[in-house]
């Protein structure tokens, strides 16, 4: 690393900001990205739009009668919600937008994905 870098990084101070024992300024990670070859893009990635909608009702009679690769997990988390906020409507459920970022967190896709899915299944109550 020394060697490398003609004594400009020390193996030890590059350690210590990978542990973050140590800040590093801004200008000395270009540096260093530069030293790595490596884009200086790579400290700020995509990043995709969140969701805008403040929430969403999904229509649970609906969900019961719904067979689909997620349809199983959808509604256990739904049955949960229900059961925490003791909700036992059984017709609509209001999921907030925590609730929809966790459920896709769930489900590995992103929210976008997610609403598309409800959607297709009929599941979303305007």
């Amino acid at each position: 690393m020394e060697r490398n870098s003609n004594g400009k990084w020390k193996a030890v101070v590059i350690g210590s900001y990978e542990r973050a024992d140590r800040a590093i300024s801004l200008k000395k990670a270009i540096s260093l990205m530069e030293f790595y070859q490596v884009p200086v893009s790579e400290l700020f990635p995509d990043i995709p739009p969140q969701v805008s909608t403040r929430s969403i009702a999904i229509d649970l009679v609906k969900l019961s009668a719904v067979q689909s690769e997620y349809s199983s997990v959808i509604q256990r988390f739904v049955r949960g919600i229900c059961d925490r906020r003791k909700d036992w409507n059984g017709q609509v459920l209001t999921v907030r937008v925590n609730d929809l970022q966790f459920l896709a967190m769930l489900l590995q896709q992103a929210e976008p994905e997610l609403l598309t899915e409800l959607e297709n299944l009929s599941l979303l109550r305007a």
